[in-house]
């Protein structure tokens, strides 16, 4: 009699409950995803911009990031998913809502999973201005 073994999750099976998770506003739950030594890299010229690394540094960059909208309203569509052996692209187009009016970005990040955990993740922007000017370059 052969026996069934447990089947590791996709990366895509993470980064949709992830993506579930962030949208249902639990970002607690969703910095679980967050590998603790999890490696980042931030495009552009803010203060943000370059690479980081830690679980606590992913959380704040992404809590600074909603702190930028009006009362942490910010719009989260998905494009697209890419997926591949070890690696999801997420197409995104993200609403950030300003008392000024609403800026809008999109992006493409990039997450590589290992271990049912995000080890890494790359931000390519479509607009690198927009973001900068968001962020306060």
């Amino acid at each position: 009699m052969s026996q069934t073994l447990p089947q590791e999750d996709t990366p895509l099976d993470v980064i949709s409950r992830y993506l579930d998770v962030m949208r249902s506003g639990d970002r607690e739950t969703g910095y679980g995803f967050f590998a603790e030594d999890v490696s980042f890299h931030i495009p552009g010229r803010s203060a943000f911009a370059g690479h980081h690394r830690g679980r606590d540094a992913a959380v704040r960059y992404i809590e600074s990031a909603v702190a930028l909208a009006h009362e942490g309203e910010v719009e989260l569509e998905l494009i697209d998913m890419l997926a591949s052996r070890d690696r999801v692209a997420l197409l995104l187009h993200e609403r950030f809502k300003r008392p000024d009016g609403v800026v809008d970005i999109r992006r493409a990040n990039v997450y590589r999973i290992s271990g049912g955990q995000i080890v890494e993740v790359w931000i390519f922007e479509a607009d690198q201005y927009a973001v900068d000017a968001l962020f306060g370059a």
